[in-house]
């Protein structure tokens, strides 16, 4: 037995104030995105070494302040690396 229960969670705060945060918690309150999904999608990216600390803070969105820059590309324009994610087996439903 690990010691975790069945389901764990992990929660993620988002600051309204801060203009960058606020266009994310717009961003995963659309309907099209499972956050769950995409929370695992990146964190197991990162464990594969995929994606790495640095480039996530040397991102345009977070580097512009976020509002002027466009959102995440959209399914049909994701990359070789997320459809390696997606074939892992992983049970990711993002």
């Amino acid at each position: 037995m690990s010691g975790y229960k069945k389901r764990e969670r992990r929660q993620v705060s988002f600051n309204t104030e801060d203009a960058v945060e606020l266009e994310l918690l717009r961003f995963i309150d659309r309907k099209d995105i499972n956050f769950s999904g995409l929370v695992k999608n990146l964190l197991f990216a990162y464990c594969m070494g995929q994606l790495k600390a640095d480039e996530l803070s040397a991102s345009p969105l977070l580097q512009a302040g976020g509002s002027n820059n466009p959102l995440p590309t959209p399914k049909a324009e994701r990359s070789s690396s997320f459809q390696q994610i997606k074939a892992s087996g992983m049970p990711f439903d993002f």
